[in-house]
């Protein structure tokens, strides 16, 4: 905070002083009869009350009058010969018009008596360095204070963002930044979250994939150990030539899984678009029933298919099917055991669905999916 802070005051600091100086010069240079004017509008006053007092005066006695009056006033008095002031023309021609000369910086102030050589010298009292620099203490000591105030609540929450990305980045995925509404940072924080959330999705994704992974290619796999197995043992040509295509098969599988699981892998919750295609129902869950005939035929499991309650339904079918075909998998293979139906949960959440575990009426489990319908 410290380095924030006293970069923050330098720059304001110098902005301010460079301002100031900015306006004098910009007055002085661009505003000069403005300044002269005013001045000696200012003083025209005094200066003609002290003429009046001296003009009835002899020139030889006019100091010594002067010398009267100046405990009088808070003005430096003094007469001065006309041509020991190295006048220009444009004073000349002021004096002559009977008008007051203004020198120094406006600290010096010529005035005519009469049309004599004599004029009256008028000089403001020098202005107290002391005050000046209190002044503009005071002016720095005020920026330091609000400045201070300002920046403490924006280091307060900035400190909080950075925290959180720590802990972010020492695996605390579900760290999150709360913030006050009034927080000028608040909308950082939330672009933060945003971040973190879809990290922390995307990750679970992947960890969801390698759990999918394993436990879809399992079986194809053991069985292309098994069929390997047999071929080695298998000498009739007909036997062979069935378990290499049946191996094929296996291979074939293999790859569109491998294929499918990919494309979940560049899928992300709420970034999946699903197209959906009118499907007639009981020809669509025959023919999916269709692909894991024989691993239900081998398990010894019978599988029928009720009538349907609908006619046509609107599915991705590539999806759905390959969800249907994990659940009917783990039916066959998994009765005893643990069911694991994270794909089926994500094609049931891209269609805008879930799935549910019953009870089923034969006994065991019974799943059950549902989708919104689109039009």
């Amino acid at each position: 905070m410290l380095r924030l802070y006293l970069r923050l005051y330098l720059i304001l600091a110098l902005g301010l002083a460079g301002s100031i100086w900015l306006v004098n010069f910009g007055l002085d240079t661009y505003m000069p009869e403005s300044n002269e004017t005013y001045n000696r509008e200012a003083l025209r006053g005094p200066a003609w009350a002290l003429v009046e007092q001296l003009r009835p005066v002899p020139a030889e006695a006019r100091q010594a009058r002067l010398d009267e009056l100046q405990p009088h006033y808070g003005l430096r008095l003094k007469l001065v010969q006309r041509d020991t002031q190295d006048l220009s023309e444009r004073e000349q021609k002021l004096l002559a018009a009977g008008q007051v000369v203004v020198r120094e910086d406006f600290m010096k102030f010529l005035a005519p008596i009469d049309d004599g050589p004599q004029l009256l010298e008028i000089k403001l009292p020098e202005e107290p360095k002391w005050l000046y620099l209190w002044a503009y203490g005071f002016l720095g000591v005020s920026l330091a204070i609000v400045l201070y105030f300002w920046v403490r609540p924006h280091w307060r929450d900035l400190e909080h963002i950075r925290l959180a990305a720590q802990r972010f980045g020492d695996n605390d995925l579900g760290s999150r930044i709360l913030l006050p509404s009034r927080s000028t940072v608040r909308s950082l924080a939330g672009h933060f979250n945003q971040m973190a959330e879809r990290i922390e999705g995307l990750i679970a994704n992947q960890r969801e994939l390698t759990n999918a992974v394993s436990h879809e290619l399992r079986t194809p796999i053991a069985r292309l150990s098994f069929e390997l197995d047999q071929l080695r043992q298998q000498s009739d040509p007909r036997q062979r030539r069935a378990l290499i295509n049946d191996m094929y098969a296996d291979l074939g599988e293999l790859e569109e899984m491998v294929s499918e699981l990919l494309t979940y892998a560049s899928l992300e919750p709420g970034a999946t678009r699903v197209t959906r295609e009118h499907i007639e129902a009981h020809s669509w869950l025959d023919s999916v029933i269709g692909a894991v005939a024989l691993e239900a035929e081998a398990q010894g499991v019978q599988l029928s298919l009720r009538t349907c309650e609908v006619d046509v339904i609107q599915i991705e079918p590539r999806f759905m099917a390959r969800a249907v075909i994990n659940l009917l998998r783990n039916a066959i293979r998994y009765a005893d055991h643990r069911v694991e139906v994270s794909l089926v949960k994500r094609v049931s959440q891209w269609h805008g669905g879930q799935v549910e575990v019953l009870d089923s009426e034969w006994g065991g489990a019974s799943f059950r999916m549902t989708w919104a319908y689109a039009e």
